[in-house]
């Protein structure tokens, strides 16, 4: 359609600027052919005017009147010849081509004649021409000599019209416009049949090849020819069997991935693109996606959608890579899916639009396994912890009893080693009572949810104890909110954060809370010590602890954030927030 406006618009402009060119070939024609017209009335004028003159001295001379009157009806054959007479030298009209002004005098003519003319021209004896361009009038006047009057100078007057010049001239210009528009109409359709054939036609037929340019589509031939169109058409088709052949090689991959493939581009009238594997993992059909573009966010778990909408957001707004953790819910239970979105500019695109993509893979089996790891890991702590108080702190607490009777011995023999022996009690007491705090925080006695403030109140007391610092907790209740095997888990990552606070810290006192709600555990550890660098925990020096915790949170399916506090003190804020599984 729109080569068909441009091709119309082309014609028009030829047809226009062709107009154009005729009317001023025909104004320059009408000027050159006026002109002319004037100067050949012109040299009429004079040689009329000079052969009378010589007929009429001739004629008077010879007393021939009838011939100078026969020759002036000769001379008003001529079309532009308005009136002529022939005035003796009183100015006495003798001879005329219209008969009713024989006998007047030379001034009751209809004549452009001026008596200063006729002076003129009687005292030079010479011809003139006057020209008046306001009634556009050609005067001739010739003097001869009457010499049946005495030898005065009689006059011929000629008086032509001329508008008769002027409209030949412009019809002459008329006809020949005509004729030269009539040819450039005809032009104009050769030029517009010429156009269809050879271009439009075939510029149609390369757009319509290119509008079937897809990958499960039909590779349409290409246009016959050796001009640049055919060159076009070739490879145009050259690329679309190209494409047909990348895009067969795309799928082959994708459709064998067990992994999420997916693909949302910048517009949203445009579909998005995902592999077989969406169906296997979400449990929804793909063929829902071009209609409901969202359709794959109703799987997501509720807790997990804000994130999921934060990182596409981040990655629409700002080419990049992010990773994300999350949980989706389908026939077969809850899934743990690891998303790997990117985002880039599109050839052609403005640079606020950007085509996201990504790869999701099935994650459950390495969370159940690390879940199982730390299940173990918990279990053999328990181990070390029970065997550290049943072995370990029953030996130490015997050693003391030992060491208490020998300082009673000692002292009774008046023996100056008694007062050693009850440092030795004292110390070895004092053993015992450090390795039962590590025992029971190895393997705490009330792990279960209820239990889980008597835990923390043993923590408490250990912290205080071992570090010399006001720790204060604060427990909602967790009946019915936490799983045993998660009660020890959050109890472990509690734990670790309080114990690094305490001892990198330094700080003076240690706030703990846990607070439950809204489908969420929220841990808080505050302290007014140091501010807490996570990354250069991380980089090796020590690390090992904030490792595990990340491990433990990322095995529940929570997050882990470090913040400054906002106070004169400063200090660090460590929150973790973790998904509540609600107990039967």
């Amino acid at each position: 359609m729109r080569l068909r406006t441009l091709q119309f618009k082309l014609s028009v402009i030829v047809l226009a600027f062709g107009l154009l060119a005729i009317g001023l070939s025909a104004l320059r024609q009408y000027r050159r052919d006026v002109e002319a017209r004037l100067d050949q009335v012109r040299r009429s004028a004079y040689q009329e005017g000079t052969r009378l003159a010589s007929l009429a001295q001739h004629f008077f001379r010879r007393r021939l009147p009838n011939s100078a009157d026969l020759a002036l009806s000769y001379a008003s054959v001529h079309p532009d010849l308005h009136l002529g007479v022939i005035c003796d030298g009183k100015d006495r009209v003798l001879y005329a081509t219209q008969k009713q002004w024989r006998g007047l005098a030379l001034w009751s003519c209809p004549l452009a004649v001026t008596p200063h003319l006729v002076s003129a021209t009687r005292l030079s004896f010479e011809g003139a021409l006057n020209e008046d361009a306001e009634q556009r009038r050609l005067t001739a006047v010739f003097p001869f000599l009457d010499v049946t009057a005495g030898a005065q100078k009689g006059l011929v007057v000629l008086e032509y019209d001329l508008h008769g010049a002027r409209s030949a001239a412009v019809r002459q210009a008329l006809n020949e416009s005509a004729a030269q528009s009539c040819l450039l109409l005809g032009g104009c359709v050769l030029l517009w049949t010429l156009l269809q054939v050879m271009v439009a036609e075939r510029v149609s037929k390369i757009v319509e090849q290119t509008h079937h340019i897809r990958a499960d589509g039909e590779v349409h031939l290409p246009i016959k020819g050796n001009d640049e169109l055919a060159g076009i058409s070739f490879s145009i088709a050259e690329a679309a069997r190209q494409l047909r052949a990348s895009e067969w090689r795309f799928s082959q991959v994708a459709a064998s991935m067990r992994d999420i493939f997916w693909v949302a581009p910048p517009h949203t009238a445009e579909p998005v693109y995902v592999n077989e594997a969406y169906q296997a993992l979400f449990g929804r059909e793909a063929a829902r996606l071009p209609r409901r573009r969202w359709d794959w966010l109703r799987a997501v778990a509720r807790e997990d959608r804000r994130s999921v909408l934060e990182m596409l957001r981040a990655l629409r707004a700002a080419p990049g890579e992010l990773e994300l953790e999350f949980r989706i819910h389908g026939e077969e239970g809850t899934k743990w899916l690891r998303c790997r979105g990117f985002s880039l500019r599109r050839d052609g695109t403005s640079a606020s639009s950007l085509q996201v993509a990504g790869v999701a893979a099935d994650i459950t089996g390495h969370k159940e396994m690390q879940k199982r790891l730390l299940q173990a890991a918990e279990n053999e702590r328990r181990r070390i912890g029970q065997d550290l108080h049943d072995d370990v702190c029953q030996r130490l607490a015997a050693a003391q009893l030992k060491s208490g009777v020998l300082q009673s011995a000692l002292r009774r023999e008046a023996h100056p080693k008694a007062v050693l022996a009850g440092d030795v009690a004292v110390e070895l007491a004092e053993a015992a009572e450090l390795a039962r705090a590590f025992a029971r925080g190895l393997a705490p006695v009330a792990m279960r949810a209820q239990e889980m403030s008597d835990a923390l109140v043993e923590l408490k007391k250990f912290i205080e104890r071992a570090f010399s610092l006001r720790c204060d907790i604060a427990c909602d209740d967790m009946t019915g909110v936490l799983q045993t095997e998660d009660a020890a888990q959050v109890f472990r990552i509690t734990q670790e954060l309080t114990t690094n606070a305490a001892k990198h810290g330094k700080a003076t006192w240690i706030s703990v809370s846990l607070t439950a709600g809204a489908g969420v555990l929220r841990v808080e550890v505050a302290h007014d010590g140091v501010r807490f660098d996570p990354e250069r925990r991380e980089d090796g020096s020590g690390g090992m602890g904030l490792h595990m915790v990340r491990q433990r949170v990322d095995a529940l399916g929570g997050s882990l954030a470090f913040m400054a506090r906002h106070a004169a003190d400063g200090g660090t804020i460590a929150v973790c927030e973790l998904p509540l599984r609600v107990t039967e």
